[in-house]
């Protein structure tokens, strides 16, 4: 009869009796001459050895297996900083450096803190504290550097990276602020110095009423010339940008001389002797009008003092006119309101209208 192989079991259980046989040789030649020790193997009933030994191995077996594979809870609190995350593991680790190697833990080695030995063992419902160090980038003296460390005081961090802090620099955020994540650091270096210049200062132009002039004419009777001071100003520079200036000393190398304009403000009466005309146009009513920038009229020429609007259907555009009280002036322009035997007379001054006003005068059409 041809014996059935053996299994890996029945190799293992020969090989463990083989091996608890000589044990038991060896303690029995070691306790010889004593009498009451006797310890024999001599494979009487291989059967029963057998099933004795393959029962203890395998509960030996089973008990480690159920050590080893029996699920501990770990909660694991991880500090960014921002916020605590917190999360509930169910692992079979056997220390904290293989269980936060195998549950892929957000830790990195010399860098974030850990309130635990990585060799200690891990045991049923254990709690593990991660504080997480972070990123700052510091930014002083035109150099940007990120530093990776835990939350520390901004002071704390210039005195470790050795950043003096002058008494008008700026530091943001401020020296007590606990750095997190997402902050940035910055020192600004402020300055300050004297800057010296030379201005010009306009000079301003002065309207006289002479009431010796004719109503409309001006005459300038003294001209302007700018001014020249020196100016001394107390600049405050941040990382060497000027951020604010304040007058430290003013000092009057030439004095302005201002343009002084006389304006006419007298109405003549009648006409000029002589006066060679082509058509009178009597009752017509004459309004003053003035504003700035002198615009073209609808003739083409600039509106100043000379000029007048008319109604083009009673009085030609560019037609040469002598207006009582006004004096020569050529029809320049045209209006919406101005209809019939009516004429707008341009005035170099507010005043000069407020003289004028309105009034009924005789115009006569030269050419």
């Amino acid at each position: 009869m041809i014996d059935k192989p053996k299994g890996k079991t029945e190799i293992l259980v020969d090989r463990f009796l083989e091996w608890f046989k000589n044990q038991a040789e060896q303690i029995g030649r070691k306790t010889a001459g004593h009498r009451n020790t006797v310890i024999t193997f001599k494979g009487r009933h291989p059967r029963i050895a057998r099933t004795i030994v393959v029962t203890g191995l395998t509960l030996a077996v089973g008990l480690v297996i159920v050590g080893f594979a029996t699920p501990k809870t770990v909660t694991v609190n991880i500090d960014d900083s921002v916020e605590i995350t917190t999360k509930e593991y169910k692992t079979t680790s056997k220390r904290v450096d293989s269980f936060i190697e195998n549950h892929e833990i957000d830790y990195v080695y010399g860098e974030d803190i850990i309130d635990v030995e990585l060799y200690t063992g891990i045991s049923n419902d254990m709690e593990i504290n991660i504080q997480k160090a972070v990123q700052i980038p510091v930014t002083a003296d035109g150099e940007t550097t990120v530093v990776t460390t835990l939350p520390i005081k901004v002071e704390d961090l210039l005195e470790e990276m050795n950043i003096k802090v002058g008494e008008e620099d700026i530091v943001e955020p401020e020296a007590g602020h606990v750095l997190r994540k997402g902050d940035e650091l910055r020192v600004k270096r402020v300055t300050t110095e004297y800057v010296t210049e030379e201005i010009q200062v306009p000079y301003a132009t002065i309207y006289t009423n002479d009431y010796s002039m004719a109503i409309g004419k001006t005459q300038v009777v003294q001209e302007g010339n700018t001014g020249l001071e020196k100016k001394t100003y107390l600049v405050t520079l941040i990382d060497g940008e000027e951020a604010e200036r304040t007058l430290y000393e003013s000092e009057s190398l030439q004095e302005k001389q201002n343009r002084v304009i006389a304006i006419g403000m007298n109405v003549t009466q009648g006409t000029p002797a002589g006066l060679q005309y082509k058509t009178k146009i009597s009752g017509v009513r004459a309004v003053s009008y003035h504003f700035p920038g002198s615009p073209k009229g609808a003739y083409g020429l600039p509106c100043t003092y000379g000029t007048c609007a008319v109604d083009k259907s009673v009085i030609p555009l560019g037609s040469l006119l002598y207006i009582e009280g006004y004096g020569y002036a050529i029809a320049n322009d045209v209006g919406g309101s101005i209809t019939g035997n009516t004429v707008d007379l341009y005035m170099e001054d507010i005043s000069q209208c407020s003289k004028w006003g309105a009034r009924t005068v005789n115009v006569y059409v030269i050419s």
